[in-house]
């Protein structure tokens, strides 16, 4: 458990990531999965996702497609009431 948890404290290695993945599926899938594990609400996550596109060479239309679907698939998650 300690090890997986270090592991995922990590910094993500898209060098490392991309290297791996060769299929258009699969591409979208990691960028998706990617989308959906953060909240797209400062700059170092924009920068992320603009670089793991980028490393994954994924079209800007898909990517602007798959925002748009996760936002409309998802809610932002309620604010508890003070």
């Amino acid at each position: 458990k300690v090890f997986v948890m270090d592991e995922l404290r990590q910094p993500l290695d898209v060098d490392a990531v991309a290297s791996v993945v060769f299929t258009d599926t699969a591409t979208t899938e990691i960028y998706t999965v990617s989308l959906l594990a953060i909240d797209v609400d400062n700059p170092s996550e924009r920068g992320y996702l603009a670089l793991l596109a980028a490393r994954l060479k994924l079209d800007e239309k898909l990517v602007a497609h798959l925002h748009a679907t996760v936002e409309g698939a998802t809610e932002p998650a309620a604010r508890p009431v003070a």
